[in-house]
């Protein structure tokens, strides 16, 4: 026989282990239980937020999304605004807004940085009064005086210190509580709900990492009475080190004396509704980052329609409004008010509107015979090259003006030819 001893409350207890075949018998081995995380968990810190798949993937789908929308630099032209590919923000905001990041890397980890810690900054470099280059700070190296209305920066990471005014600096916020001066994170406002999620997980994790072990206590039928009858602990000792042997065996049916009652005092992850538990998280967590089930794979029964109108609502309640700041910061700081009437800067939204290929037929189509589009424009947004006669805009016959002659069934001549 095998002594396993560990400690419990400051005393050493001594448990046999059957090691018929382990090559030790006759020693005595002091083993250390295998360490788990203790119930319950509290969720303050993006770290132990973003281990949560629900949280991860809520992150990663707005942060995604809005990083795959190009940003784009526009003149007014015509009535119109147009992409201007000369103005020297275009290469900034499209393709590598620094020496570290291209333009997909800085958005996604500024709404990132925004989501899960509330503020997000962006350095604007300057060269000679024209914007060179955009720098998002590194995590906890910014600090905004709301008094002075100015941002203290530290950043050893991309090199930046000092002082710096309010125009200087691009400020992301997620939703403020202090009049939106500053951002609050979302684990912030999630923090209970988050909190419950990592406590189930938790709970899985040690269900599954003590190979979903039975624990019980084995006592006296009579209930602990003192006296010549009563079972001490030298008696009841092997009994438990027996019927945890074949536990641990597989056997479902165990047998012990009449004298010894058996209490079960762990909780099977049915009883104790493990999986309800994480089913409902799902949802309340979609809820504070405003992203559909479907998005985060929560398994909800749906159709094409309801997944095409749970797109539509995305956009215009989740996405939205985030892309209408970043667009108001973007302008604000980057677009001097001089030229605010003829510059502006905004992101290309065609990408969200993607759909099956029947779907986009139809809709090329109609753009077609309604001379929104000419044949050499449709072309072009499907990559395809020019060809002759493709300028000329096209509009359908089918309809004419209310009050015209061949509405009144009146006789139309046809100009003639000269």
């Amino acid at each position: 026989m095998n002594l396993f001893s560990f400690s419990r409350k400051g005393k050493e207890i001594k448990r046999s282990l059957d090691t018929t075949n382990s090559g030790t018998t006759g020693k005595t081995v002091n083993a250390r239980l295998p360490s788990l995380p203790s119930q319950p968990i509290d969720v303050y810190s993006a770290n132990s937020a973003m281990q949560l798949a629900a949280v991860y993937r809520c992150v990663s789908i707005l942060s995604g999304t809005i990083a795959s929308l190009p940003l784009q630099i526009k003149r007014k032209q015509d009535g119109y605004f147009a992409v201007d590919e000369k103005n020297e923000l275009y290469g900034i905001l499209t393709r590598r807004p620094n020496s570290r990041q291209n333009s997909f890397d800085m958005i996604q980890n500024a709404i990132i940085q925004m989501v899960n810690n509330g503020n997000a900054y962006i350095f604007i470099r300057t060269s000679f009064g024209d914007v060179s280059g955009l720098i998002l700070c590194s995590n906890n190296s910014v600090a905004y005086d709301k008094i002075s209305n100015r941002y203290v920066i530290s950043d050893a990471i991309n090199h930046i210190s000092g002082t710096f005014e309010a125009d200087q600096i691009i400020h992301l916020r997620n939703k403020s509580l202090d009049g939106g001066y500053t951002g609050v994170s979302t684990i912030t406002y999630a923090h209970r709900v988050l909190s419950i999620a990592a406590s189930a997980d938790n709970q899985n994790l040690q269900t599954f990492q003590n190979g979903t072990k039975v624990k019980a206590l084995l006592y006296g039928a009579s209930g602990g009475m003192a006296g010549l009858d009563a079972l001490d602990y030298e008696q009841t000792s092997p009994v438990a080190d027996r019927v945890e042997s074949q536990l641990n065996s597989g056997k479902d049916i165990i047998a012990i004396s009449e004298d010894l009652k058996f209490q079960q005092l762990s909780i099977n992850p049915v009883d104790a509704q493990l999986l309800e538990t994480k089913k409902f998280s799902v949802l309340d967590i979609c809820r504070f980052y405003g992203v559909h089930p479907d998005k985060a794979f929560a398994g909800q029964a749906t159709n094409y329609k309801a997944s095409e109108m749970s797109q539509v609502s995305f956009l215009t309640d989740t996405l939205q409004p985030i892309l209408k700041q970043i667009e108001a910061e973007f302008n604000a700081k980057l677009i001097p008010d001089s030229v605010a009437g003829i510059y502006q800067i905004s992101f290309d939204l065609s990408a969200l509107y993607q759909t099956d290929l029947t779907t986009q037929a139809a809709y090329w189509k109609a753009l077609h015979e309604l001379g929104v589009l000419t044949t050499n424009d449709i072309r072009h947004k499907n990559g395809l090259p020019s060809i002759d006669g493709g300028d000329v805009a096209m509009i359908s016959c089918n309809v004419a003006p209310i009050n015209s002659a061949k509405i009144r069934g009146e006789k139309v001549e046809l100009p003639k030819e000269k």
